[in-house]
């Protein structure tokens, strides 16, 4: 039997994380088309996009891509509240 020992790199992990950058935007951005497209009261939902540490990140210092689809007015935000536009689009 070979034992083998597996060390955690978080930096490596970061690293791989970032790589997926375009994944995590262009996912955001067909969301944010598909709610859009849904809107009549507003003009629809944009994407930002940043780094931010989740779970154990801020521990090792790292980060990892983060998308979020966020309402352009009160009208899209309170159809979103109202008729669920944004989590209709996000579940297909």
């Amino acid at each position: 039997m070979t034992e083998i020992t597996i060390r955690f790199d978080p930096k490596g992990f970061s690293e791989c994380l970032q790589g997926a950058r375009g994944i995590v935007d262009s996912a955001a951005q067909d969301i944010s088309a598909r709610a859009s497209g849904n809107a009549v009261k507003g003009t629809g939902f944009h994407v930002e996009s940043t780094d931010e540490p989740r779970f154990q990140d801020s521990a090792y210092g790292v980060t990892r891509p983060i998308a979020r689809v966020v309402a352009n007015d009160d009208a899209t935000s309170a159809e979103e509240a109202e008729n669920k536009i944004l989590s209709k689009a996000v579940h297909g």
